[in-house]
């Protein structure tokens, strides 16, 4: 083989193709591509703006959007807002998804929680926080939305009516709590706002279908506080709700029966109600035929509170409304009469017990009629232990002294009041005690010990006489006292024999008396003579007296 340093030289040949293969691998990637970018055009949904006070646990496209638990977004960009008052987080979202974005659609942060829900969020640990959302109904579309850190308390697809509930109230309760209806549970309070202008409290809650209906427009709305205990005259009475409102407290409301069904109480979803503190505080508040009287007390009205009970034989018909009651500058004149006004409220209501109600001046005359027959008031206890009072209505069975100063105070009439009430009795028994206390009882005990003294020495005395009378009874004369006795009464009853009617000494002493009877008869005219001429015996009785010779 032979080897030559000269360059050799490529020989060239026409392709017989007009295109090279080569050409065919981008041709393939282009179409690919092309066809993956129209996909993604196409799949590509709706770009919308989330507002947030923070981006804590939000990162950009690993952050998904999620509906029911189905992925549907991602996060794309977080950035500040250009007034610094929170972060704009930007989302795409499958194209599918862009019928659900309306103006009442709902998002908010999934991460773990723990609150009186329960726990929830456990599986973000590992698969980190992620924002969720409820479908709106609006027919308003919307591309932007304030997320929430709180999920919705109704679940997506419930049917229900909402209402917004307003007051002053001493405490707040969070979103989530429960709303109650005789303690079943029927809604849950969506959020909780308080207002600082006016301090007042504003509630949203929802009421689940089919409970939409036990809400009317008389329907009263209060705070429950998970646990009511009271102590009254009626003993200790211990309410619990259900564990939920334990945990958290809760909403409760009830609708009177007088017109649960009346059709012209209907409510539709987004009215206002009024809430209160407690059920005590609307059992307290009057209406359009409340009656209010006036009544002077002048012994002591501790353990009186605002909302006691105005009783008339034992039956609630009232409740105390103002304790003291001073009008104007009374107050200055309290250590010059000793009066405590104190304000009562009589409720209709409470006396109709259901029936038919019956018109305010109607039962002005009613009362009235029985305060001119004698009706007062008087304080009486309500519960020892605690010392609680009430104000009890009673006729007046005796002659026991009222107060009634004045007609009427500050508008309203005055009803008499008499003592009464263990505040009496209390005096009475003090009085007792003064009274005893002043008695000598050291004399007395001083001459009862006296007493005890002479008595035992008659006792002694008595003793002696004792031995004295059985030492006698003893003797064997004294034994035979009785024997000798009835040897006595022996002969004696033979002598009485003696004297008897048929003994021969009675008819001679029979005998001798009519003898003696006999002769005082014939000497009966003989006596006369003498009683009528005592010198008969001497003169005759039928001469005439003689005249003395002269010398």
């Amino acid at each position: 083989m032979t080897t030559s340093n000269e360059p050799q030289t490529a020989k060239i040949r026409p392709s017989k193709t007009l295109v090279s293969t080569v050409w065919l691998i981008p041709l393939a990637a282009a179409i690919v591509g092309g066809y993956l970018l129209v996909k993604n055009i196409r799949s590509q949904g709706p770009e919308i703006t989330l507002y947030m006070d923070n981006a804590d646990g939000i990162e950009v496209n690993t952050t998904t959007i999620r509906v029911l638990n189905v992925e549907v977004g991602r996060v794309v960009k977080v950035r500040l807002r250009p007034d610094k008052s929170g972060v704009e987080i930007i989302a795409k979202l499958n194209r599918d998804t862009a019928e659900f974005m309306r103006k009442d659609t709902q998002f908010w942060v999934v991460k773990p929680r723990i609150d009186q829900n329960g726990i929830t969020g456990l599986g973000t640990l590992l698969s980190g926080s992620y924002i969720a959302f409820n479908p709106g109904s609006s027919s308003e579309e919307a591309h932007e939305f304030t997320v929430s850190e709180l999920p919705p308390i109704t679940a997506l697809g419930q049917t229900g009516v909402r209402f917004t509930l307003t007051g002053k109230n001493s405490k707040m309760i969070s979103a989530g709590s429960p709303v109650l209806y005789e303690n079943y549970t029927v809604g849950t309070v969506e959020s909780a706002k308080f207002n600082p202008a006016d301090q007042s409290v504003q509630y949203s809650i929802f009421v689940q279908s089919p409970h939409e209906n036990l809400v009317k427009a008389n329907s009263r709305f209060w705070l429950d506080n998970g646990i009511d205990v009271r102590l009254d005259g009626g003993g200790i009475k211990v309410n619990s709700a259900p564990l939920s409102a334990l945990l958290s407290g809760a909403i409760s409301f009830d609708t009177p029966n007088i017109a649960a069904n009346d059709p012209t109480l209907t409510v539709q979803s987004g009215a206002t109600f009024t809430i209160h503190n407690d059920r005590a505080e609307i059992e307290n508040q009057p209406n359009e035929r409340t009656l209010y009287y006036v009544a002077f007390f002048n012994n002591s009205v501790r353990g009186l509170d605002v909302g006691a009970p105005v009783e008339y034989k034992g039956i609630r018909i009232g409740s105390v409304a103002n304790v003291p009651y001073f009008q104007g500058n009374d107050s200055q004149k309290l250590f010059q009469n000793g009066y405590i006004p104190v304000r009562l409220r009589i409720d209709p209501d409470r006396i109709e017990q259901g029936g038919s109600p019956q018109s305010e001046e109607y039962w002005q005359n009613t009362i009235q009629a029985a305060l001119n027959k004698g009706l007062s008031a008087t304080i009486s206890s309500n519960n020892l232990v605690l010392g609680s009072k009430l104000i009890a209505l009673e006729e007046a069975r005796d002659n026991s002294p009222v107060l009634k100063p004045q007609h009427d105070y500050g508008g309203d009439i005055v009803i008499a009041t008499r003592g009464g009430g263990l505040d009496d009795l209390q005096a009475q028994v003090s009085k007792l005690l003064d009274k005893f206390n002043a008695l000598p009882l050291d004399k007395t005990v001083g001459e009862l010990n006296g007493s005890l003294k002479e008595l035992q020495t008659t006792l002694k005395s008595a003793q002696t006489m004792l031995a004295s009378a059985n030492k006698l009874v003893g003797q064997n004369s004294t034994q035979n006292l009785p024997r000798e006795l009835n040897k006595t009464l022996t002969e004696l009853r033979q002598t009485l024999q003696g004297i008897s009617p048929q003994s021969p000494m009675y008819q001679d002493v029979q005998a001798t008396l009519q003898s003696i009877d006999r002769t005082l008869q014939n000497a009966q005219p003989v006596l006369n003579t003498l009683k009528e001429q005592p010198n008969a015996l001497i003169f005759n009785r039928s001469g005439k007296d003689p005249i003395p010779k002269g010398k």
